[in-house]
C-alpha cells in the first residue's frame, strides 16, 4: 500500500451532538474516538494528513500524544463542508490513491481498508468507496446509494426523501480516489446552496456522469458506524466493549455479567480471573492471574498481581496491589499507593500515597496517609494517620513486626521502630523505640458508687424537660384560644 495516502476528516463542529464540542473529542472505552482510525491507518503504515477546524488545539494534542506516527495537519478555516476539507489538502496529494475518511468511525478495521484497496486496483476506479446495507429508517445519520438505470449517487442524510427499504444502502465514509480523477474533478464540486456546503460525495455523481469507474466495497453494518448523536455513541461503544469483552473470555476470564461492565481498551487481564457486575476496569489496568474482583468496584491504572481479592465497592487508582492480598470491602486505594504481598486492606480503609509491606493487616475503618509502612505490621481499627499540619504533608513511618492499638492517631512527622507497640486510645507525637509499648492517654479512674448517682441526676433532668414541654404546649393552646375570641 505504498501508493496510498490517507486523509481524515475531523474538522467538523458536531452540531448534532448538542455539547459544544467537538464529538471527536468523545471517549470511547478510554480513548478520543479520532484516535481509533488514526490507528488502524498507523498499523497500515499509511501517510497520514488530518484535516482539522475546531477545536483543532485539542485534536492535535490528542493525536500527537496517542500516535507515534508522524501526523501532518492541515487546518479548514471555515467548515464549508467534506468537499471544502479534502480541497483544502490539495498541495499534499503526493501518491497515486488518496484514501478519504470521516474521524467518526471508530470501528473501522485494517480489513475494510485492504479490501477496499485491492478492489480500488483490480477494477481500476476512478473512485471507490465503501457501502453497507441497513434498510432501518431510524439510521437518518447516513447518505444514501441512489442508483438509476444510468448513473448512481450519494444522496446525503438531510436530503433523502425516499424509501429507505428501497435505498437500503448507505454511504460508509469511507474512500479511495485515484489521484489524476481527483485533480480534474475536485473544482467541479458545487455549493450546495441550502446548506452552503461543498459535499465530497458529489464526485460519484461526477465520476458517474463521465462514465468512470467506480467500485463499491459492501462492509457489516457495525463496522462502518459514524456517530453524529449520543445514541449512536453509546451504540459504538456497546459493540467496542462487547468485543473487548469476548477477546477476554477466548484468554480464559470470567465476567458474571459480560453486558454490565466497563473495560478500556489498554487492559490487560490474566487467566482464571472472575471479573463481577458492574465493574469498571479503565486505562492502564493490568490484572494478574486467578484473582477476583466482586461487585461494582473501580479499577484506574492498577496492576493487581497474581490471587489479588477485591471485594465489592473498592476504588483503586494509581496503586500495585501485589500477590495474594485482599482489598475491602469499601476500600480506598489511591495515589502511587503499593500494597504488599498477603497483606489485608479492610472495610472502610483509604490509602493514599503509601508503600505497605507484606503480610500487613489494615482490616477497619483507618486512613493511612503519607506513610511507609513495613512487614507483618497490624494497624487497629479506627486508627488515622494524620499527615497534613494545614501547611504540608508529612511523612509516617511504622517499621516491621510493629503493632498499632485501635483508635490511636500518629501525628506526622513520626517514626515507630521494629517490633513495637502503641496501646489503644494513644495519640502519638514522638517516635516510639523499638520493642517499646507507647501509651499517650489519661489513666482511667473509678468512682465507686458514682453510677447511681448520674442515674438519678439524668432521671431528675429528664422529668423537667417533660414538664417543661407540657407548660409549654399548655400556653401555646391557651393563646390560641384567646386570639380566636378576637
Amino acid at each position: 500500500m505504498q501508493k496510498l495516502q490517507a486523509i481524515v476528516l475531523a474538522a467538523g463542529k458536531s452540531i448534532r451532538f448538542k455539547t459544544g464540542k467537538s464529538k471527536l473529542l468523545e471517549r470511547i472505552c478510554g480513548q478520543e474516538m479520532i484516535t481509533y482510525p488514526i490507528k488502524v491507518l498507523s498499523q497500515l503504515n499509511i501517510d497520514i494528513t488530518t484535516v482539522v477546524g475546531y477545536e483543532k488545539e485539542k485534536i492535535q494534542e490528542i493525536l500527537q500524544t496517542a500516535s507515534n506516527t508522524y501526523i501532518q495537519f492541515i487546518t479548514q478555516e471555515k467548515q464549508l463542508g467534506t468537499g471544502h476539507a479534502l480541497k483544502c489538502t490539495k498541495q499534499l496529494w503526493n501518491k497515486e490513491y488518496i484514501l478519504v475518511l470521516n474521524g467518526d468511525i471508530p470501528l473501522i478495521t485494517k480489513d475494510i481498508i485492504k479490501k477496499l484497496y485491492d478492489k480500488h486496483i483490480e477494477t481500476k476506479a476512478a473512485i471507490s468507496f465503501v457501502i453497507a446495507h441497513n434498510p432501518d429508517p431510524s439510521m437518518k445519520s447516513y447518505g444514501r446509494i441512489v442508483k438509476t438505470q444510468n448513473t448512481i449517487q450519494i444522496v446525503e442524510a438531510r436530503h433523502f426523501s425516499g424509501d429507505t427499504h428501497e435505498h437500503c444502502c448507505i454511504n460508509a465514509g469511507i474512500y479511495i480516489i485515484s489521484k489524476d480523477f481527483l485533480l480534474k474533478s475536485i473544482d467541479d464540486i458545487e455549493e450546495n446552496r441550502s446548506v452552503k456546503e461543498f459535499y465530497l460525495t458529489d464526485l460519484i455523481k461526477i465520476a458517474s456522469d463521465h462514465n468512470k469507474t467506480i467500485s463499491t466495497l459492501s462492509a457489516p453494518f457495525d463496522r462502518i458506524r459514524g456517530v453524529n448523536t449520543h445514541e449512536e455513541l453509546w451504540a459504538v461503544e456497546q459493540i467496542q466493549r462487547s468485543d473487548l469483552v469476548r477477546y477476554w473470555m477466548e484468554r480464559g476470564v470470567r465476567f458474571s455479567v459480560a453486558q454490565n461492565v466497563h473495560v478500556d481498551l489498554d487492559i490487560t487481564i490474566g487467566s482464571g480471573t472472575y471479573i463481577g457486575c458492574g465493574i469498571h476496569l479503565l486505562k492502564g489496568t493490568t490484572i494478574g492471574s486467578n484473582c477476583i474482583v466482586e461487585e461494582f468496584t473501580s479499577l484506574e491504572s492498577v496492576i493487581l498481581g497474581n490471587n489479588v481479592r477485591v471485594k465489592p465497592f473498592c476504588v483503586i487508582k494509581n496503586s500495585i496491589i501485589e500477590n495474594d492480598t485482599v482489598v475491602g470491602p469499601f476500600a480506598h486505594i489511591k495515589e502511587n499507593t503499593t500494597i504488599g504481598q498477603a497483606s489485608i486492606i479492610g472495610n472502610f480503609v483509604e490509602v493514599t500515597r503509601s508503600t505497605i509491606g507484606a503480610n500487613t493487616k489494615a482490616k477497619h475503618l483507618t486512613y493511612i496517609g503519607d506513610a511507609t509502612i513495613g512487614n507483618n505490621v497490624n494497624i487497629g481499627a479506627g486508627t488515622i494517620f494524620c499527615n497534613h499540619n494545614g501547611t504540608t504533608k508529612n511523612k509516617t513511618v511504622v517499621k516491621d513486626g510493629s503493632y498499632i492499638g485501635s483508635n490511636n492517631t500518629l501525628l506526622a512527622p513520626i517514626t515507630v521502630e521494629k517490633n513495637a507497640f502503641t496501646a489503644a486510645g494513644s495519640v502519638i507525637t514522638n517516635t516510639v523505640p523499638e520493642n517499646a509499648l507507647a501509651i499517650a492517654r489519661n489513666r482511667q479512674i473509678n468512682k465507686e458508687g458514682y453510677a447511681q448517682k448520674l442515674r438519678e441526676k439524668y432521671t431528675h433532668e429528664s422529668q423537667s424537660d417533660k414538664k417543661d414541654s407540657l407548660s409549654f404546649t399548655g400556653a401555646k393552646k391557651t393563646n390560641l384560644k384567646n386570639s380566636a375570641a378576637y
